[in-house]
């Protein structure tokens, strides 16, 4: 299998942690958005971008040590001064998807789904995923057309090789047939599209 390119640190968009402060001289203090195994270990490699700068610079900071400390990790990246580290706080830390971790075969992450042509399975189409609501049940696929429960009882299978995800027909499926309020809070729920690494699946279907 061929090494992915990852000179293009704009391809690093899975949001890993954001550093929320310093600590001792030089060292980050992290809050982690992954329980990824060695994500934020010596020999990590991680893409920080400012907090809300535009066309920001990116720069990637290899961890020389860390540890935990209550929610948070204490990162040496190998900063010299305390005013170099406090230059990071409020950055966000990426991942490239090519350095996430395998999945289960019933697994997928999140950002795969994006761009799936959603069809019934009398063939009817209902659009492509535009984004993907988390919610306490389950996640909601969301197109055009259609708000999909992430549920077996409404995904009939999954087929990634072709980019297609085949659906149950069921009412409430299409927006045209769900509330208002449905309607509403998929605008107030969306995330700012990034990808937290975070799978999802148990539901796909056959791949």
């Amino acid at each position: 299998m061929p090494q992915p390119d990852l000179s293009d640190l704009n391809e690093w968009n899975v949001l890993v942690g954001r550093v929320s402060g310093t600590w001792d001289r030089a060292a980050l203090k992290v809050q982690p958005f992954s329980e990824a195994p060695g994500r934020f270990a010596a020999g990590a490699r991680l893409c920080a971008e400012a907090s809300g700068a535009v066309n920001s610079e990116r720069r990637v900071l290899e961890v020389r040590s860390s540890r935990r400390s209550g929610h948070a990790w204490i990162l040496d990246c190998g900063l010299n001064t305390a005013a170099e580290a406090a230059a990071f706080r409020g950055a966000q830390l990426f991942v490239h998807p090519a350095m996430r971790p395998p999945l289960q075969e019933d697994e997928f992450y999140i950002d795969q789904l994006l761009g799936l042509r959603v069809q019934t399975e009398a063939g009817e189409d209902l659009g492509e995923i535009e984004e993907v609501l988390e919610t306490p049940a389950h996640d909601v696929y969301v197109t055009p057309l259609a708000m999909i429960p992430g549920h077996s009882d409404f995904i009939a299978r999954t087929d990634f090789e072709n980019r297609v995800l085949v659906v149950r027909d069921a009412p409430g499926l299409r927006i045209a047939d769900a509330s208002a309020g449905s309607a509403d809070a998929r605008s107030e729920d969306a995330d700012e599209g990034h990808q937290v690494e975070a799978p999802a699946g148990g539901a796909s279907g056959a791949s």
